[in-house]
């Protein structure tokens, strides 16, 4: 049994999700606020016992910010538990209450109006009672109802119409009496089946990413003391008798130390002096530390077998969350254990395991104890880490994104045949994994691009692809294939770019060159045919190669490398010339032999510290900068502080003082009083293709 699905609709900032899970560990990514907590809360109030019930408590703000109006709607959190075996008893009643034929069954829990106003908002006849009815509804009118059984697809816009009714258009479908067919069947008087169901067959535990590690570690119902308790039984008379023994010579030693026996006697004699023999009790001193096996286990510390000094209070963070998650851990399979639990079912959900940790720290708490959970206990783990998220499988990953309209869900595997997740999966290392977490991506294949192009947007643009949203990949020799079949509308929905050269010979005599050029040729034939069937992905290529595409507009620049790299002024003097020809296959002969002297990687490091605000960026990369990031880069606060950028570099007064003295200016009306001298400027020219109809 593991918790295959939770259908979310209504929910904070889902309007209707899906998110699919695995046996094992399963990895939710997201930026931050996207909602990864709202879909623990979402768990939590289905199956957590202990939690408070103030983050129970109904409330508007539990109703989908993409609502126009939460009143008469419903909200609906449904998990559903697959390979049910019923064989064992609590998954058998599961099963049962469900009726699904496939081994599956569902609790689902529901925001919903209750009976009297169902039953008058079903009454109302046109758009108009039904709007005012609406209007007086609060969050008074509402319950919520945890149900068993309930297995449509609630994300379906025609079931949740059959429940709900279109009430933009004054058709309410509440029912007093709530259909079994959509929502279930209630927990009522007599009928224990949930309340079985969460008593007996799930076991749950939620850490939170601000968690106290070392106040939790000193609660009475720590997950230490938690193991101790299950091993009291299980420990022999034989040794039980060994410890009290132990224990009675050690309270004996104590009585007999000299200066204790010294202190008894004084005590005795101050009391004969003070009221006499007949009033005075006899007394002594004497240790009484306690020989039952359930006091000694609640005396019972974690300390260092190295460092006495060791203590929880005065370790690091770092070093307390490792012992917590470790004991958390460990929990779980050691109650199932000791209790010879067959049929019990674990659930972990886990805020930011990386709190605290340092990134190697991590990788090893992931790969050594997350991948071998026991079977029957499953962890939803959510992550901000890299780390974390290149060690994880995207098979077991859902990536929340935040959209206009609410969050939206994905699953980077939905559609990939396994050898493609496989590949995918060895691919995605620490670096690569950014693309996961990004708004979205440009790809490229060699170092002078990965080097290159975020300087030259950073000092051309004055804001970084990190500002954007946008992480630039580095792919190497993998093959763009491999990687850009992850975006898709099966998959992730975000824009990736990919950046290429079609490598046009600049002598077609060489046959490498050739080769190169028929192997671009080849690529840009693929990439197209893949953009034409997927909006997510579009190749942008230069006719020649990265070095030789940078060349014109960026020559004082190429001046500057061409004097870093020869030390001969006539040799400088005559290549500093040839940039400037017409002909490709004499500049570019210049910069490809220039590449090759300095080693490509190092040749683009040189010159990323040579460009400068006016540096030029190829017409196709601001294409692709616009394919991925046309949104951002149309934003306010970012096309003005792009805008002032380009100001200062160029000196261009009047834009400087538009931006200066009116808060709300259109990026149409920025461009049009930039001076017209600078309408070669990449800044001009890229921002006027983001306004473009």
């Amino acid at each position: 049994m593991y918790l295959k699905e939770v259908q979310i609709r209504n929910y904070k900032n889902f309007l209707k999700e899906r998110f699919l899970f695995q046996k094992g560990v399963n990895v939710i990514i997201g930026e931050n606020d996207s909602g990864k907590t709202n879909l623990m809360q979402a768990i939590r109030l289905i199956l957590d016992k202990r939690m408070d019930w103030r983050e129970r408590e109904i409330s508007e703000k539990m109703f989908s910010e993409s609502l126009d109006n939460w009143q008469g709607h419903i909200i609906i959190i449904s998990l559903r538990f697959a390979e049910l075996d019923i064989e064992k008893e609590e998954e058998a009643v599961l099963k049962y209450i469900s009726g699904n034929k496939d081994n599956e069954g569902s609790l689902t829990w529901f925001c919903i109006p209750d009976t009297e106003t169902r039953k008058s908002l079903a009454e109302c006849k046109n758009v108009i009672d039904l709007n005012d009815k609406r209007k007086d509804l609060t969050i008074n009118d509402y319950i919520s109802v945890l149900t068993c059984g309930a297995y449509v697809d609630f994300l379906d816009d025609k079931i949740y119409e059959s429940m709900v009714g279109d009430l933009l258009n004054g058709e309410c479908k509440l029912t007093e009496k709530l259909n079994e067919s959509y929502y279930g069947y209630e927990g009522k008087s007599g009928f224990s089946g949930i309340d079985f169901i969460k008593n007996r067959l799930i076991d749950f535990t939620y850490i939170s990413a601000l968690r106290d590690a070392v106040n939790d570690l000193k609660q009475q119902y720590n997950p230490l003391m938690t193991m101790l308790r299950q091993i009291e039984t299980k420990i022999c008379d034989v040794d039980k008798q060994q410890v009290g023994k132990l224990i009675d010579s050690v309270n004996d030693t104590i009585g007999a130390v000299d200066e204790i026996k010294k202190l008894s006697q004084g005590i005795n004699d101050k009391i004969l002096e003070s009221v006499g023999n007949t009033y005075a009790p006899d007394i002594v001193l004497k240790s009484e530390l306690s020989g039952d096996i359930k006091d000694i286990f609640r005396k019972l510390k974690i300390k260092s077998k190295h460092n006495k000094e060791f203590d929880l209070d005065t370790i690091g963070l770092g070093s307390t969350n490792i012992i917590y998650i470790a004991l958390k851990l460990m929990e779980y399979s050691y109650i199932k254990e000791m209790e010879n639990l067959k049929t019990k079912y674990f659930l972990l959900l886990f805020e930011e395991p990386e709190a605290h940790l340092h990134k190697h720290v991590q990788m090893s708490l992931f790969e050594n104890t997350g991948l071998e959970i026991a079977e029957g206990i499953q962890v939803l783990m959510t992550t901000h880490s890299d780390n974390l998220s290149a060690a994880s499988k995207i098979s077991c990953m859902n990536i929340i994104s935040k959209k206009e309209n609410g969050s939206k869900v994905m699953q980077p595997y939905i559609g990939l045949e396994k050898e493609e997740i496989s590949h995918i999966e060895r691919y995605l290392d620490v670096k690569r994994s950014e693309l996961l977490f990004s708004k979205s991506v440009i790809l490229v294949e060699g170092d002078a691009e990965e080097i290159l192009i975020p300087v030259m947007v950073k000092k051309c643009l004055g804001v970084s692809l990190d500002e954007l949203g946008i992480s630039l990949i580095n792919i190497g020799s993998i093959g763009f294939e491999n990687i850009y079949k992850l975006f898709h509308d099966l998959r992730i929905n975000k824009k990736c770019a990919i950046i290429s050269d079609l490598d046009t010979p600049v002598d077609f005599s060489d046959t490498s060159q050739k080769n190169a050029y028929n192997r671009g040729k080849e690529r840009k034939k693929k990439i197209d045919e893949e953009s034409n069937n997927n909006k997510w992905v579009k190749g942008f290529f230069g006719k020649y190669t990265f070095e030789i595409e940078i060349v014109k507009g960026n020559e004082k620049y190429i001046d500057a490398l061409i004097d870093k790299t020869y030390s001969k002024d006539t040799t400088c003097k005559v290549k500093k010339k040839d940039i400037r020809d017409d002909k490709v296959e004499v500049y570019g002969d210049v910069v490809l032999k220039m590449a090759s002297a300095n080693k490509k990687g190092w040749n683009a490091l040189m010159l990323s510290e040579l460009v400068d605000k006016k540096c030029w960026i190829p017409e196709y990369i601001q294409n692709a900068l616009v394919f991925v990031a046309k949104a951002a880069l149309g934003e306010k606060r970012n096309y003005k502080k792009i805008m002032r950028h380009y100001g200062e570099a160029y000196t261009d007064v009047d834009v400087l003082s538009i931006i200066a003295e009116q808060l709300e200016i259109s990026l149409e009306a920025l461009l049009q009083a930039a001076d017209d001298a600078n309408n070669a400027a990449t800044v001009i020219k890229l921002l006027g293709k983001v306004v473009e109809k």
